[in-house]
């Protein structure tokens, strides 16, 4: 694996990126606004702009990029630049590892879920008819570099969305962080004042530990996927909502915690603990009873499935959690209905 390296000196980043002559950059209109311009990139590099938002994490999107790459006279010694978050890290590193058979890509995360999730791990992908991440390969970035200066360009339901990330590697990994991150002032007015610096290297730590042991996701890596089976669910029936992803998967946490007691062995007073720690930063997303139904079918399609047998992560505790549980249509509704209460 290619360790993320975090670099604090803008002119350090830009001189790293200028080395790399046969390049192109591909971003999004809001990283191509806010970013683009904290970097001194040679001018005369190509760049390659989507409209940002989940909704162009899309077959479209990624033909659109194949084309402009060839316009691009791009070769197998070109390297593509990613800049932004997740959908542009996803997106950029499908295009690269299938455009020529490959080609190499660099990840320079913009958003607090790239640093600490999207960007790490070697996962490219693109949302395919209304299911997340459907169509993807395994293959990893050249190189990670994070700069936490392009935190202070994000809104902060961003922030928000990157921290519930922070949270899942606490609870399926390390208590400690997990209570180090609960008690923590997340507000508006406070956010800029936490030192994303530790907290973002103590994330990558635990997920690269995770990775470095199952890269293409057989057994230990499964893990990483707390509150994502019913949270994809979740995130695949609002495809279209201005909601980020992290926001689906603090749903995905809560659901996936009360399913970890009354089909797993969490204990039911650690429950009760983790997801009043959960409510006490986030708001609930309202659902409708006519949502729960169709949300609890699309977890039928997870990709992470089995032998059509739904598949999900369950904590035996805080910081601890396991692998391969089964649960089932009723299970998914009854969760969700928890959630919703």
């Amino acid at each position: 694996m290619n360790p993320a390296a975090l670099i604090n000196d803008a002119k350090l980043l830009s001189d790293i990126l200028n080395k790399y002559q046969n390049s192109v950059i591909l971003c999004d209109q809001n990283t191509e606004k806010l970013c683009l311009p904290l970097l001194n990139i040679n001018p005369e590099t190509p760049i390659i702009s989507i409209p940002a938002g989940e909704t162009n994490k899309s077959a479209f999107s990624l033909n659109f990029i194949w084309n402009k790459l060839l316009e691009a006279n791009a070769d197998r010694n070109t390297v593509l630049i990613n800049i932004g978050g997740g959908v542009i890290t996803d997106l950029g590193g499908l295009a690269a590892s299938t455009y020529n058979r490959g080609i190499k890509f660099i990840h320079i995360p913009t958003t607090l879920m790239g640093m600490i999730d999207a960007a790490n791990g070697g996962k490219t992908g693109i949302n395919f008819n209304g299911l997340k991440n459907y169509i993807g390969t395994f293959s990893e970035p050249e190189a990670i570099y994070i700069r936490p200066e392009f935190l202070k360009t994000l809104p902060f339901y961003q922030i928000q969305s990157g921290f519930s990330e922070m949270l899942k590697h606490g609870l399926i990994a390390d208590k400690k962080y997990f209570e180090q991150l609960i008690s923590l002032d997340l507000k508006v007015e406070t956010a800029e004042f936490i030192n994303w610096n530790s907290l973002i290297e103590k994330s990558i730590e635990i997920k690269n530990a995770i990775v470095s042991k199952d890269f293409k996701e057989s057994d230990e890596r499964k893990l990483l996927n707390f509150g994502h089976t019913i949270g994809h669910a979740l995130e695949s029936h609002f495809i279209n909502s201005n909601l980020p992803h992290g926001h689906f998967v603090l749903a995905g946490m809560i659901c996936e915690t009360f399913l970890s007691h009354t089909v797993g062995n969490l204990d039911l007073a650690e429950s009760q603990k983790i997801i009043f720690s959960i409510d006490s930063i986030f708001e609930r997303i309202p659902l409708l009873a006519v949502d729960i139904d169709e949300i609890a079918h699309l977890a039928l399609k997870d990709k992470k499935n089995n032998a059509h047998k739904i598949k999900c992560i369950f904590l035996d505790k805080t910081g601890k959690a396991s692998f391969d549980n089964t649960i089932t249509l009723k299970d998914v509704v009854e969760s969700l209905s928890f959630y919703n209460s």
